[in-house]
């Protein structure tokens, strides 16, 4: 269980649905099986939360879970209690889940924060609402078995990596992270306090490439030094990338008690030592270096039961390793790059120039940004040139997302993505802005299903909310400056880091230790799939699968990346319904 692990009981306000010693029964049998602590009572809210849980307390007026930081020092903020819920947004930052009471008004309102660091899944019980981040925890005081949302299995399989309202269990859902929800006389009602658009809006950019160099590193220092305090021994995962190099100078800023690890898979693709080293070597920080084990079972039941598919099993032994680090070394933290391509607006298409191209017109910004394309992406002026008019002139794709149907039974799939609050976008929206937010939509939901939060919760700074915020207000054109990726990034950093690290074009893979993992276990994946709840509920193309099982995966050939997600939704499902007893999961 997390360390951030609470439970919030929400009773509702009308008369003919208030049950008062239903409430009071949920929160004995919290404290009772669970071992949570009471933190908050009052008619209608109740929170309690794991002994020794982070929390910021206002007295009658509401509670906080987790971290409440100021947006100027990175300090505590908050002492008093915020007059509304957008005040709280606008007003500070952190990882945290308010609760607010209006006992005259009879509303709680409950508040996520924007970089989403505490879950906050919902469901209810005799019309008493109930939010907690552990969802066994949630079925146990409904006294509900659990069953399949295999409406989400589907999306999720269709429109990876984007994680809409629902979970993959039936009655649970998750509250969005900047949004606040009130639960009052007039039913639930739902506002975005919250949104990257607003940061993005034109009068907001910062155009000035110093000020954007400053900007983005003030907010990446800010959160860095922010988000560890209190904790006695961090652990940053240091890969040797732009990204967790950036974090390591920023905790080296800080004064931060922290240590780096750098993981090694087998084979060259996967050594990013060298730079992991140079990069320790210029901040200051003691880097250990582990080689992660070079078998995994794609099969193996699930460590942890979780509301959506967590963690790849092709990553557990990573996972597995660092938890064993954590508890052996007491580090009380992780610190993960985890998102940064993704915030530095690292880009996959010509969309910069297409936005140079909307900003300036047909002229020397627009060529130099086609230009700077062209190096990134190691192509020719007039492909893309073209890619750019074509993604400048496009009417706008409210509801895209990229799809996916590769080992799926198509007419199972979904035709559009389920709603998300960020994808809706201004009029006018940029196509550069839009893919650069869809990214970082798409980084959300790979933070959570970690079996080594039981051990050290993870800090992901680069999805923070400083960092959003100042990341969205820099033109994507200006992330491409001179032919590199993240240029805004490189630059900000420029007298921190090792020019090696910065000035590298090349990325570590794990191309080699994946194939070689699949290989050795197709034999045990033909029934495992063929055989598994995914097929009975007839979400596969059976036939595929089996074809493509049964021969071996060539060098170049990526299709397999594309079952693995199908893999890893298959061990979910079973971890569910046929879980093994709780003592051997934990």
């Amino acid at each position: 269980m997390r360390r951030d692990a609470y439970l919030a009981i929400i009773a509702p306000c009308a008369p003919h649905q208030a049950d008062p010693a239903g409430a009071a029964s949920l929160a004995d049998r919290a404290a009772a099986e669970a071992g949570f602590e009471p933190l908050f009572e009052s008619e209608r809210l109740t929170v309690l939360a794991a002994p020794g849980c982070r929390h910021r307390s206002w007295g009658t007026s509401g509670i906080a879970i987790g971290t409440i930081l100021s947006p100027r020092t990175g300090e505590d903020a908050f002492a008093t209690p915020p007059s509304h819920d957008g005040h709280l947004v606008a007003g500070c930052w952190g990882d945290y889940v308010a609760f607010l009471h209006d006992a005259t008004k009879a509303v709680t309102t409950v508040v996520r924060s924007p970089s989403g660091g505490v879950p906050a899944l919902r469901t209810t019980v005799d019309g008493v609402t109930l939010v907690s981040s552990d969802p066994e925890l949630l079925l146990a005081l409904a006294r509900r078995r659990p069953e399949i949302n295999w409406h989400f299995v589907e999306h999720h399989l269709a429109f990876p990596h984007l994680r809409p309202g629902a979970t993959g269990l039936t009655g649970i859902d998750e509250l969005f992270a900047g949004d606040a929800t009130s639960f009052g006389t007039e039913g639930v009602q739902r506002l975005a306090v919250w949104t990257p658009w607003h940061f993005a809006s034109a009068e907001r950019q910062l155009t000035d490439p110093v000020q954007a160099r400053l900007a983005v590193r003030h907010s990446v220092e800010l959160a860095v030094a922010g988000l560890v305090r209190g904790h006695p021994s961090v652990l940053l995962e240091l890969s040797g990338g732009l990204d967790s190099s950036v974090l390591a100078a920023a905790l080296a800023a800080a004064g931060a008690p922290a240590a780096a690890i750098n993981l090694v898979t087998p084979g060259s693709e996967g050594d990013e030592r060298a730079y992991a080293r140079a990069t320790a070597e210029r901040t200051g920080l003691a880097l250990a270096e582990q080689a992660i084990a070079s078998d995994v079972d794609l099969s193996a039941p699930v460590p942890m039961r979780t509301a959506r598919p967590g963690i790849p099993a092709i990553l557990r032994p990573a996972d597995a390793l660092l938890a064993g680090v954590a508890c052996e070394r007491g580090i009380d933290a992780f610190v993960s790059g985890t998102g940064g391509d993704c915030v530095f607006c690292s880009p996959a298409s010509a969309a910069p120039a297409a936005d140079a191209l909307r900003a300036f017109g047909f002229g020397r910004r627009f060529l130099r940004a086609v230009r700077d394309i062209t190096e990134i992406h190691d192509t020719n002026l007039w492909t893309a040139g073209a890619m750019a008019w074509r993604q400048a002139h496009r009417p706008p794709i409210h509801r895209f997302w990229p799809g996916n149907d590769a080992f799926l039974a198509r007419e199972r799939l979904p035709d559009e993505p389920d709603p998300h609050p960020w994808l809706d976008e201004p009029t006018g929206a940029l196509p550069g802005r839009r893919s650069h937010i869809r990214a970082v939509i798409a980084a959300f939901a790979h933070l959570d299903g970690y079996a080594r939060h039981a051990a050290a919760p993870s800090l992901f700074p680069l999805l923070s909310q400083p960092v959003m915020e100042a990341c969205f207000r820099v033109p994507t054109w200006l992330w491409i400056a001179g032919g590199r990726d993240r240029a805004i990034a490189r630059q900000a950093f420029r007298d921190a880091l090792p020019a090696r690290v910065l000035d590298r074009r090349s990325k570590g893979g794990m191309d080699a230790y994946c194939i070689r993992n699949f290989e050795a276990n197709r034999a045990r994946l033909e029934p495992f799939l063929l055989e598994g709840h995914l097929a009975r509920a007839g979400l596969l193309d059976r036939p595929t699968v089996e074809a493509f099982l049964r021969r071996p995966v060539g060098p170049r050939d990526q299709r397999f990346y594309r079952l693995l997600p199908v893999i890893d939704a298959e061990a979910w499902v079973r971890g569910w319904l046929e879980p093994e007893p709780a003592a051997d999961r934990r």
